[in-house]
Formats: structure tokens, sequence, C-alpha cells
């Protein structure tokens, strides 16, 4: 990760997302500003998409509802995730804290209504 650290983009997706809600977005449509905000950030790395999509997704599910578009990528990333693969690049630390999340979403995930 180049310009971001792992706390710094949490904390933006958070704040994009919640900045739409406020602007009177529903939860879908607060997650597809964030996919349009973010999309450069997605595109510059596995590490980059997996911390961008873990945050939406959690931030819908405590919601009450996914977006079809983030499950797809959120259940990708659940079934393929690899902590040594995030070690080298956030540390042990943060790659602990999005290890952690992960395993929540999976638990999650499969309690929510998945939409669109």
């Amino acid at each position: 990760m180049k310009e971001w650290e792992y706390n710094e983009l949490t904390e933006y997706v958070a704040e994009v997302f919640t900045n739409s809600i406020a602007d009177g977005l529903n939860n879908l449509q607060a997650g597809g500003r964030c996919l349009y905000e973010f999309a450069k950030v997605i595109e510059e790395g596995d590490t980059e998409k997996t911390i961008f999509y873990v945050s939406v997704a959690d931030l819908q599910i405590n919601s009450g509802i996914l977006s079809s578009q983030i499950y797809e990528v959120v259940d990708e990333i659940i079934k393929c995730f690899d902590f040594d693969n995030f070690v080298d690049e956030l540390g042990i630390a943060d790659a602990k804290d999005l290890s952690l999340r992960i395993d929540s979403l999976k638990t999650r995930v499969q309690s929510v209504e998945v939409i669109g």
C-alpha cells in the first residue's frame, strides 16, 4: 500500500459511507458512492481492494443489508484470504485486525439480506 495506511483507508471509507447516509442516500446507495469514490484505490492492489470491500461490507451489514455487488467480492475474499500475503505490506498488527474482520464477516454475511 503506497498512499494509504490501513486505519486511514478504513476510516475514510466509513466517513464517505456515513456522509452519504447523512446526504439522504440509503445503505445500498452509500455503498455505491463508496465504490465510485474509491474506484482508483481499489485498482491499486489486492491489499487496498480487500480493505475497501471488507470495510464497506461491514458498514452495510451493520445497517442490515448487503449489496450483491459487494457480497460477490467479499465472498471471494473470504474464500481466498491468506494472512501471510498481507503481513509484509500491512505489518502483523494490521494484518491480524484484517483477518479478524474477515472472520467476523464469514458469520455475519450469512445472516444478512443480500440485495441487488
